[in-house]
């Protein structure tokens, strides 16, 4: 498995996320003053839409390297034997 690409993967997808984590605290500092929460349904669904996109890439990186990690165990074994 080619480690050069796994951590150009990593790197993109924690930019990524650093973005839109910068973009969710943006959100989450929004003054309501108040307004009922039927009016701040729009402002809810784009939070609820990066903090999926932040789950996501965050599954994406733990898969990478749970695969990087089984690989290398593999490419042990074959060494081993």
């Amino acid at each position: 498995m080619n480690k050069k690409i796994i951590k150009a993967i990593n790197r993109r997808l924690l930019k990524a996320m650093m973005e839109d984590e910068k973009q969710l605290r943006l959100l989450l500092e929004t003054e309501t003053n108040d307004v009922p929460e039927q009016q701040l349904d729009g402002l809810m669904v784009k939070i609820e839409q990066l903090l999926g996109r932040i789950m996501v890439n965050q599954n994406k990186i733990i898969l990478l390297q749970s695969i990087g990690e089984e690989k290398e165990k593999d490419d042990e074994k074959r060494n081993d034997a």
